[in-house]
């Protein structure tokens, strides 16, 4: 379906900041998150599309083992923390395919 009708609202200088950010943050446009946050029913959640979590939970599991190769902290501690980060990196990726995510190449007209 073709875009043909337009809403126009006026903003505070600081809410067009904070919706502008919550966008870049959400990967998309202005235009895009507005219609999705007013139009979705229910709660939109946004996942982080640039993947920024599963990078940094990947990183720290390498500090993590680093540090364990290297004797800075204990056997047990690094195993521990290991296992820790494994099952965060799970459920992230369980939540991950529960929740709906905005793919910018589904929509027509954009």
């Amino acid at each position: 379906m073709k875009r043909k009708e337009t809403i126009q609202i006026m903003v505070t200088a600081d809410e067009k900041q904070i919706i502008t950010e919550k966008a870049h943050r959400a990967n998309t446009d202005v235009s895009k998150f507005i219609r999705t946050t007013t139009l979705t029913d229910g709660k939109v959640v946004f996942l982080d599309k640039g993947g920024y979590i599963p990078r940094n939970l990947i990183e720290i599991n390498d500090k993590v083992k680093g540090a364990l190769r290297d004797g800075k902290i204990s056997d047990s501690l690094g195993h521990e923390l290991l296992a820790g980060l494994k099952d965060i990196m799970t459920i992230f990726v369980e939540i991950s395919q529960q929740l709906t995510i905005i793919n910018n190449t589904e929509e027509e007209g954009d």
